[in-house]
């Protein structure tokens, strides 16, 4: 593709590019996954078999990002429980604020789902790099072989 659109480099091309194979359904939630993990697993799967993206060797890091969002809506949850500041009573009767451990587990889990989300796509900026098409979509390059049948 990068030779027809005249942006190929021969010192930026990878020799055998690992090439994994499409999976066409969604594999069951690992197990050790709580019920929010299973949920996000199964919307994640699902757009991502939609853009023929799902591949067997990601699964793993796929776990491991619904996880971490499973964490962080727990972690958010717990605030709104517990509010995001802690008043402290001490043994001499005065009090203390401090921010809720809280927040920073829930930024903690949030900073991690975010690394792995980028690996997939799933920010507004990394969408940008990745080029993929939807299930059922022609590959232009079929059509390019095929006009000389027509």
């Amino acid at each position: 593709m990068k030779k027809l659109e005249g942006t190929y480099r021969q010192d930026r091309a990878v020799a055998n590019e690992m090439m994994p194979s499409n999976l066409d359904y969604a594999p069951t939630p690992p197990s050790f996954l709580n019920a929010a993990a299973k949920k996000e697993w199964k919307s994640v799967c699902e757009e991502l078999i939609e853009l023929q993206m799902l591949h067997r060797v990601d699964l793993g890091l796929l776990a491991a990002y619904c996880s971490e969002m499973a964490n962080y809506i727990n972690a958010v949850r717990e605030l709104k429980k517990k509010g995001e500041v802690l008043t402290i009573k001490r043994e001499d009767g005065s009090e203390y604020s401090m921010p809720s451990p809280w927040v920073a587990i829930k930024n903690s889990y949030l900073k991690n789902a975010q690394a792995i989300a980028s690996q997939f796509g799933f920010t507004p900026s990394a969408r940008t790099k990745i080029n993929g098409g939807r299930k059922g979509e022609g590959d232009p390059f079929d059509e390019m072989l095929n006009m000389d049948d027509e």
